[in-house]
C-alpha cells in the first residue's frame, strides 16, 4: 500500500512538473498577445519599441533579408548531423495545429511542434516575393523585455495611429491590454482571407523623422503575417508655413543713353495694392498695412532729365469686378526737347484686357492727350508749322500680345508678337496699324544651361493715315531702331526739318554669344536694315543697312537691372540727309 502510494505521489509530482513545463513551453511563442515565457500568462504589454528603434538606425538600405533578420536578433535554423528540420510553408490561413516542423534526433520519437512561426514577406528582383519562416524559439531569444507602447508613424491613407499599447491582431482587431477587442489600425488590409500584401515587414532605413518609429514588424496572433502597409513610406506629414514676399519697392537711379541723354529716376512700385484700404491712423502708413492687400498694382514714376522729363502714375486691377478681365488707368506728363521742336503731352490712358492663355492676351483702350508743339528750330517746314500750338488727340485701340520669351531684358528663347490697330478722333482723324515681332532661337548651351548662343530676328511694321500730325509720324535712327544713325537721324526731311513718315519697316538680325564663363559679358554681331517713308511704299534710295558688333555687360549685383549696352554700327546704305552715328550705348543704375 505504501509502495503504491509512493508511486502515485511520484507520478503526480512528475505530471505536475510536466504540466508546468508544457504551459511554459506553450507560452514561448512570440505571437502571443503578452510577453513570452511564463510571465506572458500575467503580463500582456508589448515590448517591441526598443528593438524596432535600434533596428531602424543600424540597418543598411542594401541589406538582404537575412541580414535584416539577423539585425533584430533572428537567427535562421542551421541543419546539423544531430538535428534535421523539415520546413513546411504556411499560408495566411494556417492554424496552430498544422504541422510546422519535425525534430528528428537519434533515439527519440518525432513529435509535432505546435508553435506557429512568424512569416515575413520580402520583395526580390522580378517583382516577386519570398516568404521566410522565423522560428519562434530563435525569435524569442532575440526579444528584450522592455516596457512601453508600440509607437507607429501616421499616414493619411491608413487612418490614425492605434491607442498606446494596442497590438494589431491577425483578424484585423486590436488588443488594448484589457482583454477588449477594438477596431484595427488598418482594417482595409485584413489578410485573413486573401494573399499577403506587399511589404517586407522589416526596418526601412530611408524613413526619417517624424516616422522614426514607423511599423517595422506588426505582431499578429497565431499564424498571422508580419508586413508594412503598402506604399507606407510614400507618404509623410508636412506642415507648410508661408508668408507674403516683398511686394513693394522704392528705387532711386538714373540712366544715360545715346537717345535720351542723362536722366534720373525715382519709382514706387507696389504689386499688392488696395485702393480702398485707406489708413485709419499714421501708424498704418509706417508699418505698410495701408493701401495693401488686394493684389492690385500701383506705380509712381518720376524721370527728370536735361532733354526728357516724364512723370507717371498708373493703377491696374487684375480682376475687375471679380471677373477675368483686367482694368488699367494711368495719367502722365511728358516733355521732350527734339532737335527741331519741343513737345509736351498731358493725358491719360484707360484699358480693359483679358488673358486668354498664359502667353496670349487681348486689350482695348483709349488714349486722351493734350499735345503742345512749340519752339521750332526753323519755320521752313509746312508740316511742322501746321502742328504748332496745342491740339487734342484721342485714339481708341485694340491689341493682341503673345509673349513666350524666357527673359524680357535679354531673351535667349521664345518669341514676342504685338499687333495694334488704332483710330484717331478729335482734332485729327486717321487710322493706324502696328506690328512688332521678335523671335529668339537657342543654338548652343552648356550642360548646366549657361553659355547660351542665340540668334534673334525682329521686325517692326507700321502704317498711318495721310492726316497723321507730325508728332505722331514714324522716325528711325538710334539705339532702339536703326543703329548706325543718330536719334531720329534716318527719316524723311522737309525744309531741313526731319518730319518722319507715315510708313516704317525696320528689321534686325543679331547673334549673341558669351565672352566670359560667368556670362557677365556677352558679345553681339548684328545687322540693322529698313526704311521710313513719307507714304506707304519702299524706295531703294531710302533703304538703310548698317552691320556692326557690340557688347552686353550684366551687373545685377551693382543694382543695374538692364545690361549695359555698347554697340558699333557702320552704315553701308543710307539716304540723303541722314545723320550717321557709329557708336550708341545705354547705361542704367537702379537702387
Amino acid at each position: 500500500m505504501q509502495r503504491n502510494q509512493k508511486q502515485f505521489t511520484t507520478r503526480m509530482t512528475i505530471g505536475l512538473v510536466a504540466s508546468v513545463l508544457v504551459v511554459a513551453t506553450g507560452c514561448q511563442q512570440p505571437l502571443f498577445k503578452g510577453t513570452p515565457g511564463v510571465s506572458g500568462l500575467f503580463q500582456k504589454k508589448p515590448a517591441f519599441k526598443t528593438l524596432l528603434s535600434a533596428s531602424q538606425q543600424t540597418i543598411s538600405s542594401e541589406a538582404t533579408v537575412e541580414d535584416r533578420l539577423a539585425n533584430i536578433g533572428v537567427q535562421q535554423p542551421v541543419e546539423s548531423t544531430e538535428t534535421t528540420k523539415r520546413q513546411v510553408k504556411l499560408s495566411p490561413r494556417a492554424t496552430p495545429t498544422d504541422e510546422l516542423a519535425v525534430d528528428q534526433r537519434p533515439g527519440q520519437i518525432a513529435r509535432r511542434q505546435t508553435a506557429a512561426p512568424l512569416l515575413a514577406q520580402s520583395p526580390i528582383p522580378g517583382g516577386k516575393s519570398s516568404k521566410i519562416e522565423i522560428q519562434p524559439a530563435a525569435f524569442q531569444q532575440s526579444k528584450r523585455q522592455v516596457e512601453g507602447p508600440v509607437v507607429r508613424g501616421q499616414s493619411p491613407d491608413f487612418g490614425s495611429s492605434p491607442q498606446d499599447g494596442n497590438v494589431v491582431q491577425a483578424d484585423g482587431s486590436q488588443d488594448d491590454g484589457s482583454g477588449r477587442v477594438q477596431l484595427a489600425q488598418y482594417p482595409e488590409l485584413d489578410t485573413s482571407d486573401r494573399a499577403m500584401p506587399p511589404g517586407n515587414g522589416l526596418a526601412s532605413p530611408d524613413v526619417g523623422s517624424p516616422n522614426t518609429l514607423n511599423p517595422l514588424i506588426q505582431p499578429y496572433e497565431r499564424g498571422g503575417n508580419a508586413w508594412t502597409p503598402h506604399n507606407y513610406t510614400d507618404y509623410a506629414d508636412l506642415d507648410v508655413y508661408v508668408s507674403e514676399t516683398q511686394t513693394g519697392r522704392i528705387n532711386f537711379g538714373g540712366a544715360y543713353n545715346s537717345d535720351n541723354g542723362i536722366v534720373g529716376q525715382f519709382t514706387v512700385d507696389e504689386k499688392n495694392f488696395d485702393i480702398t484700404r485707406w489708413p485709419r491712423n499714421f501708424h498704418e502708413i509706417l508699418d505698410g498695412t495701408a493701401w495693401r492687400g488686394a493684389g492690385q498694382t500701383f506705380r509712381l514714376e518720376l524721370v527728370p532729365g536735361a532733354n526728357l522729363e516724364r512723370y507717371l502714375v498708373s493703377f491696374t486691377e487684375p480682376y475687375m469686378l471679380g471677373t477675368d478681365y483686367s482694368f488699367s488707368a494711368s495719367g502722365y506728363l511728358f516733355q521732350r526737347s527734339y532737335f527741331d521742336w519741343n513737345e509736351q503731352r498731358l493725358g491719360g490712358r484707360f484699358a480693359v484686357g483679358r488673358r486668354l492663355t498664359p502667353d496670349l492676351s487681348i486689350s482695348a483702350g483709349v488714349r486722351l492727350e493734350s499735345v503742345t508743339v512749340d519752339k521750332p528750330r526753323v519755320n521752313t517746314s509746312p508740316e511742322l508749322n501746321n502742328s504748332l500750338g496745342t491740339s487734342n488727340l484721342y485714339l481708341g485701340n485694340v491689341g493682341l500680345i503673345r509673349d513666350t520669351r524666357d527673359n524680357t531684358m535679354q531673351a535667349t528663347e521664345g518669341s514676342f508678337l504685338s499687333m495694334t490697330f488704332s483710330q484717331a478722333f478729335g482734332d485729327y482723324s486717321y487710322s493706324r496699324g502696328d506690328l512688332d515681332f521678335r523671335t529668339y532661337r537657342l543654338l548652343y548651351e552648356r550642360p548646366d544651361g549657361s553659355g547660351r548662343h542665340t540668334v534673334s530676328v525682329g521686325t517692326k511694321l507700321g502704317f498711318s493715315g495721310s492726316s497723321t500730325p507730325i508728332f505722331e509720324n514714324y522716325f528711325a535712327g538710334g539705339f532702339s531702331t536703326l543703329r548706325g544713325f543718330d536719334f531720329r537721324g534716318a527719316s524723311p526731311v522737309e525744309g531741313d526739318v526731319r518730319v518722319g513718315g507715315e510708313f516704317q519697316w525696320l528689321n534686325t538680325v543679331e547673334y549673341m554669344f558669351p565672352l566670359t564663363a560667368s556670362d557677365m559679358v556677352k558679345g553681339v554681331m548684328f545687322c540693322d536694315f529698313g526704311t521710313v517713308e513719307e507714304s506707304i511704299e519702299i524706295n531703294s534710295d531710302q533703304f538703310r543697312v548698317a552691320p556692326g558688333f557690340g557688347f552686353r555687360v550684366s551687373m545685377p549685383g551693382a543694382g543695374i537691372g538692364a545690361p549695359l549696352a555698347f554697340d558699333f554700327a557702320f552704315p553701308v546704305a543710307s539716304a540723303e540727309g541722314d545723320d550717321e552715328k557709329v557708336f550708341s550705348f545705354y547705361l542704367g543704375v537702379l537702387r
